[in-house]
C-alpha cells in the first residue's frame, strides 16, 4: 500500500543515526509536509507553503504525522492544520514551528549545509545518541501507526476520497455526503 510505502520512507528518515535537515524552496504539500516532519530540522525560504491538505482530498494522513506535528506545533496547531487543510506560508510556518527559519530565496540549501557543518563540530556519537533521545520523544507514533493505517486505507478507498478526486479532475468543490 502508498500509506506503508510512505511509513516507511518518512521511518527510516526518521530514524537515520544522524539529523536529517530539510531545505524547502517552494511547496510541500500533503506528502511533500508529511516528508518534510520526518527531518529533524526544516528551513524554508518565503515562497515555501506547507499544508496537509489530506482532509480536502477525502484522506486521513498516513505516515506518522500526527505525533510528529503534535511533537512540534503542539495539538491545537495541528488540528488547525489537519482539519482545515489550509496552507501556512513561510513566516506562519515559522510562527507555529513547523519550520525553524525563513531564510532569503536560493538560501535554504546553504542554510542546510551551514547547519550541517555546524552539527558536525560535535562528537557524532553524542549527536547520535542526542537524536536517539529527541526521538523517543515521539514513539506514541507507534501507538498510533496501526490506527492511522486502517484510517487511511478505509478513506483512501472510500466515496469521499473518490468525490474528492472527480471533483479535482472536474474543477469543482466536491460535494460531501453526510457520515
Amino acid at each position: 500500500h502508498l500509506c506503508d510505502a510512505g511509513w516507511e520512507l518518512t521511518t527510516s528518515i526518521a530514524s537515520l543515526p544522524f539529523p536529517v535537515i530539510a531545505a524547502i524552496p517552494g511547496p510541500a504539500i500533503g506528502g511533500g509536509a508529511e516528508l518534510a516532519l520526518a527531518c529533524d530540522m526544516r528551513v524554508v525560504e518565503p515562497s515555501a507553503r506547507l499544508g496537509f491538505r489530506q482532509v480536502r482530498m477525502g484522506v486521513t494522513t498516513a505516515w506518522g504525522t500526527i505525533p510528529r506535528l503534535i511533537g512540534l506545533v503542539g495539538a491545537g496547531a495541528a488540528a488547525r492544520l489537519l482539519y482545515t487543510g489550509c496552507d501556512v506560508d513561510a513566516i506562519e510556518a515559522k510562527r507555529v514551528g513547523l519550520v525553524d527559519e525563513v531564510v532569503d530565496e536560493e538560501q535554504s540549501v546553504a542554510t542546510a549545509l551551514r547547519w550541517a557543518g555546524d552539527i558536525a563540530l560535535g562528537s557524532p556519537r553524542a549527536v547520535a545518541e542526542m537524536k536517539l533521545l529527541l526521538r523517543a520523544a515521539l514513539e506514541t507514533a507507534r501507538d498510533v501507526r496501526s490506527l492511522e493505517r486502517q484510517l487511511f486505507v478505509d478513506t483512501w478507498t472510500g466515496p469521499d476520497h473518490r468525490e474528492a478526486v472527480e471533483a479535482w479532475f472536474g474543477r469543482r468543490p466536491p460535494i460531501w455526503r453526510p457520515r
